[in-house]
């Protein structure tokens, strides 16, 4: 059997700005900016980055995306934060 040659279209893509995403899904940066009480200029800074530094905005974002979901909230707060989207394994693991 024939060795299966890449054809250069194959090309990993670049990774999606969880930032730009997250302003989407909750609705547009005026609202962001009105529900977290941030200034436009910080929201397009931390677009920008990639990453958003504020602990208290990123739980709050991820409260305003996921209600009532804790365990989405974590996981969302997390990747926006710039962390994995979960805990390393061995965290996990039940107690007792």
């Amino acid at each position: 059997m024939p060795r299966h040659r890449k054809n250069g279209r194959n090309r990993p893509r670049t990774p999606v700005n969880l930032v730009y995403r997250t302003i989407q899904a909750t609705g547009g940066p005026t609202a962001v900016c009105t529900a977290l009480g941030v200034s436009e200029p910080t929201l397009k800074r931390w677009r920008r980055a990639g990453v958003v530094p504020d602990a208290r905005a990123v739980l709050a974002w991820a409260a305003l995306v996921h209600p009532g979901a804790l365990e989405a909230q974590l996981r969302l707060a997390r990747r926006l934060a710039g962390l994995p989207g979960a805990p390393a394994a061995h965290a996990r693991r039940p107690v007792g």
